[in-house]
């Protein structure tokens, strides 16, 4: 029972203690928990841009492989130069063209006990391509020409002749894809890779070994995971991993990558958030776009006799195509342009360029255009802006090209369009979730600093008191015996001004903790400020200069513990006498509590409304406190529409002003919620 009775008091600033302790780690973690969450998703997102970077590249090289494969190889025979020199304008090692019964008509490199037999039925995606007529990829195989690995693209089109399908070989790692993917996830030993359906690795972000690896060979743990779950998490080598995939539209393709989850959330430490995928994969685009505008028009010298096949080419393009003669006005445009500007041929055809060109862009590319006209390039590219008829703003990437006629003199603008609208839109979009990130960084510093500053407090200011209280009442029953009646009560005393004491710290920690939480709501009304002060001196030696009535527009609770802040601050810090008075001004009522002490040293003046600040000279180096009073005055007071500021008192000692507002009519809204500002560290 002993025991008991000098624990109890303990009790409740122990489960404060421990309530805010047990707060602050949950609102830590939580921080944690959220932030990491964010970041894995921004992980899955750019994993999935990047999927959809591959399914448009791979989509394009089908259909570009199409389009070149019904300009050279639609004659009735193909003979071995003409399918070598196209094989050679693909830049493929490898190729095979069938016909629509899946029989070699002719084979790069040159096979003759190849022209001639059925391959549809020993390859499953040249039997796709022939008999569903619809493009098809091939698994990884090591090349017969090199020994590299290879992917082939089956695409099947059709000809007077019938259906035929062309088969190339693309070694894929030494292709543009492959560079994509070095450098579209910037995380430090990330791991990408492309891997197909029968789990050999297409291309990877990092050299592999000779011959047609295997995810499972080469990262077993990963290819363990995935086949439970298309994202997550996995351990290897003692470090836990973060994973996504995606599959590959079209493909028997799907994109997989990992990084470790401590390179992952390092941002999370304060470290610079590492990548620019967007960027790269924009970079890739362009090239790529360029590469294809070069391709489509090397062979001008022909362009009276293709041009039934540059029609198919032109108005089948799934991206935004255009010819306009050399003043800038539309000849011709293709439904993906049309679709595009909102706008029919008919309404196209003889308008010039910058009537839908954004007014910002009207004439950025004069000085290109002059450079074509006279001979210095060929064509240019440049991002720009169109209006759509709807009125929306279109971005897009354009590469142009001159075409001559038979005697080389200027003729038309070739332009090829590509909306690049929602790719700038995800850009922007990841730049606001990067800002985001940071913001959330820099407020788990703030908490982690708030909780330092309370921990500090909780472990020095508050355990004071308390083992004054424990130290005074162990004392009082060991000598209860041989003490007096007035020894007894003169340590009660000590003992009661302890408590006393420790309940004013709980008192700033709970204000403290309500004003963080924005727990503290004010609600202004008429008061007699006069009846008020007094009230609150009651019982304290204190001067009160008053009128007998004066009304100001405040709340009246916020306002007395203001008072009772200011007063004790006078009482513990200053001298009398103190002095409170209370006067009308011609925009406000003026409340001004003084003292004759020994002031605030100038030096901690700017601080002196801070969080945890405490002058580091003076009395306040001999008289025990917590450096939070000054600061919740003042957040009550511009919660509630008030405000206060130090002066110095004349001929000496320090004065506090709490300017009131007059009374107004209250509006529906002048309810107030106390809210912790942005916090500096304290001087």
């Amino acid at each position: 029972m002993g025991f008991a009775r000098r624990i109890r008091p303990a009790l409740v600033p122990l489960l404060i203690w421990l309530v805010l302790v047990a707060v602050g780690t949950a609102v830590l973690f939580w921080q944690q928990c959220d932030s990491r969450q964010s970041l894995a998703q921004r992980f899955s997102l750019r994993v999935g841009l990047m999927g959809d970077f591959v399914t448009s590249y791979t989509a394009d090289l089908i259909e570009r492989e199409r389009v070149q494969a019904r300009a050279s190889l639609t004659d009735a025979t193909v003979d071995e130069r003409d399918f070598a020199k196209a094989v050679a304008g693909f830049g493929y090692p490898a190729a095979v063209l069938l016909d629509a019964r899946g029989r070699a008509l002719q084979v790069v490199p040159h096979n003759e006990t190849i022209i001639g037999k059925d391959l549809a039925g020993r390859y499953s995606h040249l039997s796709t391509a022939v008999t569903e007529g619809k493009a098809a990829v091939s698994p990884v195989v090591p090349s017969a020409v090199r020994g590299l690995p290879v992917v082939a693209f089956a695409v099947p089109f059709q000809t007077t002749s019938g259906r035929r399908v062309f088969s190339g070989a693309v070694e894929i790692r030494d292709s543009p894809l492959s560079a994509y993917l070095s450098s579209a996830l910037t995380y430090a030993g990330a791991k990408v890779q492309l891997v197909d359906g029968n789990g050999s690795i297409v291309a990877a972000n990092r050299a592999l070994d000779g011959g047609v690896p295997t995810l499972a060979g080469d990262n077993e743990p990963l290819a363990a995971a995935l086949r439970q779950h298309s994202r997550g998490a996995y351990e290897d080598g003692g470090q836990r991993w973060r994973y996504s995939s995606t599959p590959i539209r079209g493909t028997p393709w799907r994109l997989s990558a990992t990084v470790r989850e401590d390179v992952l959330f390092a941002t999370l430490a304060g470290n610079e958030v590492a990548g620019r995928a967007g960027l790269a994969g924009a970079a890739v685009v362009g090239l790529l776009v360029v590469a294809a505008a070069g391709r489509a028009r090397r062979s001008r010298q022909d362009l009276r006799l293709s041009e039934d096949r540059f029609r198919k080419v032109f108005d089948g393009s799934r991206i935004g195509m255009t010819l306009t003669d050399t003043e800038g006005r539309y000849v011709r445009v293709n439904p993906a342009a049309a679709e595009l500007f909102g706008r029919s041929e008919q309404e196209l055809i003889g308008r010039r360029t910058d009537d839908i060109t954004h007014p910002d862009d009207v004439g950025r590319a004069a000085e290109s255009v002059r450079d074509c006209l006279s001979g210095r390039i060929d064509g240019f590219d440049l991002d720009k802006r169109y209006v759509h008829a709807d009125g929306r703003i279109i971005d897009a990437s354009v590469t142009s090209a001159l075409l001559r006629d038979t005697e080389g003199r200027p003729q038309y603008f070739a332009m090829q369009i590509v909306d690049t609208t929602e790719r700038r839109a995800l850009e922007q979009a990841r730049r606001a979730g990067e800002a985001e990130l940071a913001e959330r960084a820099e407020q788990l510093q703030q908490v982690n600093a708030h909780l330092g500053d309370v921990m500090a407090m909780l472990s020095h200011d508050v355990r004071q008191p308390l083992t004054r209280i424990i130290g005074l009442g162990e004392l009082l029953l060991d000598e209860w015996a041989e003490s007096s009646q007035e020894e007894k009560l003169h340590d009660v005393r000590r003992m009661t001004a302890a408590g006393h004491s420790a309940s004013e710290l709980v008192t700033d920690i709970l204000t403290l903790a309500q004003v963080d939480a924005g727990a503290m709501v004010a609600r202004p009304v008429r008061v007699d400020l006069a009846h008020l002060v007094r009230a609150a001196v009651a019982g304290e030696q204190v001067t009160v200069v008053a009128p007998d009535e004066l009304h100001g527009f405040a709340d009246p609770k916020h306002l007395q513990l203001i008072l009772g802040n200011l007063l004790a601050n006078a009482v513990k810090y200053g001298e009398p006498p103190v002095t409170v008075t209370v006067a009308n001004r011609r925009h406000h009522v003026e409340i001004k509590v003084a003292d004759e002490g020994e002031g605030v040293p100038e030096a901690f003046v700017e601080h002196l409304f801070d969080r945890f600040a405490r002058a580091e000279s003076g009395v306040a180096t001999t008289t025990s406190g917590t450096g939070l009073g000054l600061y919740l005055v003042r957040q009550l007071a511009q919660a509630g529409g008030l405000d206060v500021s130090y002066q110095p008192n004349q001929p000496r000692g320090a004065a506090f002003v709490v300017t009131v507002p007059h009374p107004y009519e209250p509006r529906a809204d002048d309810t107030k919620r106390v809210t912790s500002p942005r916090r500096t560290p304290a001087g």
